[in-house]
């Protein structure tokens, strides 16, 4: 009997573990779009760019609203900034509601391109 509770209790923590790491994953590939966002659409207007973050939020079925974007443009210098909650399935019909945030920095260097090799 005691080997069915460790079996199970096992279970659970592999679970949760799945569970939990499948959304931390979710999450770094969600930073590394955001990234890749600012770093090339620096030059582009802040429409255009919040509009990219829920392409991306979207292609990775992260649960963002529009209002939780914040875009910022400095002269040549943009800053994305968000936050989302998702609802983790801790335990079987148990969901933990955890907020992860991602933000981005990128600047645009006029002629700053490197010509190609000829």
């Amino acid at each position: 009997m005691a080997r069915l509770i460790r079996i199970a209790i096992s279970a659970l923590v592999l679970w949760a573990a799945w569970h939990a790491g499948t959304a931390q994953w979710q999450q770094f590939q969600f930073q590394d779009e955001i990234k890749q966002i600012a770093q090339f659409g620096a030059d582009r207007d802040e429409e255009t760019v919040r509009a990219a973050v829920m392409q991306a939020a979207a292609k990775l079925s992260v649960p963002l609203s529009p209002d939780r974007v914040q875009v910022r443009k400095n002269g040549d210098r943009v800053t994305i900034e968000t936050a989302y909650t998702a609802q983790i399935e801790i335990l079987p019909r148990y969901k933990y509601p955890w907020t992860f945030y991602a933000a981005a920095e990128g600047w645009f260097v006029p002629g700053g391109r490197i010509p190609p090799r000829r």
